[in-house]
């Protein structure tokens, strides 16, 4: 078989519906575009401003979250930073909700395996290190949680990342999240929520993980 072409893409809208094209932009969908200088994943809200502009905001903007001074904080806002018009666009739809159609990504061809999502400090996708990944003492998994949202039900809405394939704390190969929960994908969507858990003992930080799709194809 050839090779599949897989789409990235999330939510301009607060309307939680489901992609119907078949890779391109179909609104409200946008792409999140990976070639040349790629996009990327803002995670921001909660600081001295306390949110940012929406539904777009400048290109660069941020605010930098406060850790709590106990237990942890959910970070407001999640953006997509567009290196192709230089605008951030907001993804109203992303955090800890009952949301199922926030970020997708449409599969043309054959997959056999699932899609996993995984999270690693570099694109060497070697090490977990990162403050953002490894965790703190109290805390002790990744900040980014994730949840599978293909399934027909929507998720609970005080979900929380595990180390189960439903809904995890991203963090290397061990503590990834299957998006389709199948052993194939074929021309078609599948999707998943996300948000980032500061705990209070976090160390002041500035991280730029990698987020990845791992799959197979013959």
């Amino acid at each position: 078989m050839s090779e599949p072409i897989l789409s990235f893409m999330y939510n301009t809208s607060s309307n939680d519906v489901a992609y119907t094209g078949t890779g391109e932009e179909v609104a409200p969908w946008q792409n999140i575009e990976l070639q040349g200088v790629p996009d990327t994943k803002i995670f921001t809200g909660g600081g001295i401003n306390g949110t940012i502009s929406t539904p777009t905001a400048s290109f660069g903007s941020r605010d930098a979250t406060l850790r709590p001074l106990t237990g942890a904080y959910i970070i407001p806002q999640v953006f997509i930073e567009s290196t192709t018009d230089n605008i951030m666009y907001n993804v109203p739809l992303a955090g800890r909700n009952i949301n199922r159609y926030a970020f997708g990504v449409y599969v043309d061809g054959y997959i056999a395996s699932d899609l996993y999502l995984e999270m690693w400090d570099t694109s060497d996708f070697l090490t977990t290190y990162l403050p953002v990944i490894s965790g703190t003492n109290e805390y002790a998994y990744s900040m980014v949680n994730a949840i599978r949202t293909t399934d027909l039900a929507p998720p609970e809405a005080s979900w929380h990342g595990t180390t189960t394939s439903g809904a995890s704390c991203l963090a290397g190969f061990e503590n990834r999240l299957r998006l389709k929960n199948a052993d194939f994908v074929h021309n078609e969507a599948v999707y998943y929520n996300m948000y980032l858990l500061l705990p209070h003992d976090a160390p002041l930080f500035h991280n730029q993980p990698v987020e990845a799709f791992r799959y197979l194809y013959v």
